[in-house]
């Protein structure tokens, strides 16, 4: 019981990023699973993804207490054993929204503690719980699931409460792909433009899913899902049937003797009427540069009304353009650009609205298991003008 009770308090003053990102495979050269135990990224690292980004900083600590702070992460693996993985993860926000009469705010946007453990060889369990609130329709506090593998050349079998792996798993919840982003200023829509999501943050759901990665060039995910938690989501409505069905195909070519990595996929969702399909390409020089698009293509329906009980679902059109370059000057400082563009195409009535979004920022990792990232941000929505906004995320990881 000590035991736990120094992990566990050791584990909030340590916390993990996610670095879900697909610039981090593209300039690395490795899949998310290279150093994630989930396959599409984010969650629990393995050991490479806890040593690759151990003592990435622009400050070392100095030889004294802080040095023995740190040290402590190395006493704490040698505690959890081989077949054990723990994280933490605590991001904020500072940010003003594009509407005009907005405040800025500080918020958190994840505060997750996570863990895996290997019973045997092929049978392992990773789970993951959010103390942080509750944002939006959809999203989960939890998530959990079993994973079988009877050899690392043979598929694995996920069963559980997780989410499917469609789509580049992100950190940055404000990126435009999973969102319905434009409409949100309107005075029709009856929730919160935060809340306009076609897939939450943190979604998960019950079901099974198969995964393919034994080729280096290669992966590919299907799964089945039961779709109650995804009709809670603000964007979709309840359907003829009780299940939803995933895949994702990746194939990741490299060149010149690895130094240039290049992923290029897709990946669909469907659910009754409901369908979101995304298509990503990635360029990447080795530990110098990364280009990563993705486009998202949704046949789904929002509900507007100001009044809740005369909601009604308006079938749409939803398209979603991203591309970010990102420059690595030194492993602890990494600038980039990202350019969005997002259209809502509303069937009846027939109308459409459009709004862009342009972010420059950098991912700065002062500390060891520290990453501050600031940005500024260029709206242009259908209102006169563009509007600009300064804003930063905190990540503290272990």
């Amino acid at each position: 019981m000590k035991t736990f009770i120094i992990i566990l308090l050791y584990s909030i003053c340590s916390i993990e990023n996610l670095h879900a990102l697909p610039q981090m495979s593209l300039l690395s050269g490795n899949r998310c699973s290279s150093c994630h135990v989930n396959q599409q990224g984010g969650g629990t690292r393995n050991d490479l993804g806890w040593y690759t980004f151990r003592d990435v900083s622009a400050v070392q600590p100095a030889k004294g207490i802080m040095e023995d702070v740190w040290g402590i992460q190395d006493t704490l693996r040698e505690w959890i054993g081989a077949k054990s993985n723990i994280g933490f993860d605590m991001r904020f926000q500072y940010i003003r929204s594009r509407n005009s009469e907005s405040e800025a705010s500080l918020f958190p946007m994840q505060f997750s503690l996570y863990g895996h453990h290997q019973l045997m060889p092929w049978l392992g369990i990773e789970g993951a719980y959010n103390i942080g609130p509750i944002r939006y329709r959809g999203q989960q506090s939890w998530s959990g699931s079993i994973l079988v593998q009877p050899d690392k050349d043979l598929p694995q079998f996920r069963l559980g409460m997780f989410q499917p792996t469609i789509g580049i798993k992100n950190d940055d919840h404000t990126t435009l792909n999973r969102q319905l982003a434009a409409d949100w200023l309107t005075a029709e829509i009856l929730t919160p433009y935060n809340q306009m999501t076609l897939i939450a943050p943190y979604f998960a759901s019950p079901g099974i899913e198969i995964g393919y990665e034994s080729l280096h060039w290669l992966s590919f995910h299907a799964g089945v899902f039961s779709n109650d938690k995804l009709n809670q989501n603000t964007v979709t409505y309840d359907t003829s049937g009780s299940l939803a069905f995933t895949s994702r195909i990746m194939f990741w070519p490299k060149f010149f003797d690895n130094a240039l990595n290049t992923y290029i996929g897709a990946s669909v969702l469907l659910n009754g009427e409901v369908s979101i399909t995304q298509f990503m390409l990635g360029l990447g020089l080795t530990d110098q540069l990364s280009l990563s698009m993705e486009t998202t293509l949704a046949n789904t329906a929002h509900n507007r009304s100001i009044e809740p009980r005369n909601i009604t679902y308006v079938p749409s059109d939803s398209k979603t353009v991203s591309a970010e370059l990102m420059y690595q000057i030194e492993p602890w400082l990494l600038p980039y650009f990202r350019s969005e563009y997002a259209e809502l195409s509303q069937k009846n009535p027939s109308q459409s609205t459009i709004i862009r979004q342009f972010i420059i920022g950098a991912q700065i990792f002062i500390l060891p298991n520290m990453e501050i990232r600031p940005e500024y941000r260029i709206f242009d929505t259908y209102r006169p003008g563009m509007i600009g906004r300064w804003g930063a995320q905190l990540h503290l990881y272990y």
